[in-house]
């Protein structure tokens, strides 16, 4: 199977990836719609349930909503990256991949993924002070992941530089 051009495995990615990228929106929508309407859910429910006694009290779990909100800030970094994959993937289907906008969109993706896991290290921290329980897990192969990205965006860097230093050579 050829890596570029109509019909290859980078346009077999696009395809994949554009799929996801209506997926994520879809669901950063609904987590959105979640995080607004999450604290009014008990004053609703009360107000449905018995309309004599209307109490806005009940029922709110701080560490719900923080499940809701890492569920948001993971969605809006998987989203960037997905667009950032098929920013390059753009570039490999038209045949140049070594260019320096992908050096810099594989940083942007390693740095999205670092804000990602140090998001993950907030919620924890927030969890604790809050007494709750949130489900947090850190995986060493996300750390390694957001390593091997950061080392491909200076491949990547380089590979532009020598292509552009090939270029000038007659």
């Amino acid at each position: 199977m050829r890596a570029i051009g109509k019909g290859s495995l980078a346009s077999i990615l696009a395809v994949g990836l554009h799929v996801t990228r209506i997926i994520l929106w879809v669901v950063l929508f609904g987590v959105t719609i979640a995080m607004i309407a999450f604290p009014f859910v008990p004053f609703v429910a009360d107000i449905f349930t018995d309309s004599d006694n209307v109490s806005i009290n009940g029922g709110f779990e701080i560490g719900e909503y923080f499940e809701v909100t890492h569920a948001f800030v993971n969605t809006g970094v998987m989203l960037f990256v997905v667009n950032r994959l098929l920013e390059i993937l753009k570039t490999l289907r038209f045949g140049s991949p070594f260019v320096k906008e992908n050096a810099d969109r594989f940083r942007t993706v390693g740095y999205a993924l670092l804000i990602g896991e140090g998001a993950k290290f907030a919620f924890g921290f927030l969890s604790l002070i809050f007494d709750t329980e949130v489900d947090i897990d850190m995986s060493f192969l996300t750390w390694l992941a957001i390593i091997a990205v950061l080392v491909l965006s200076e491949v990547f860097r380089e590979g532009a530089r020598m292509k552009d230093e090939q270029d000038l050579t007659v």
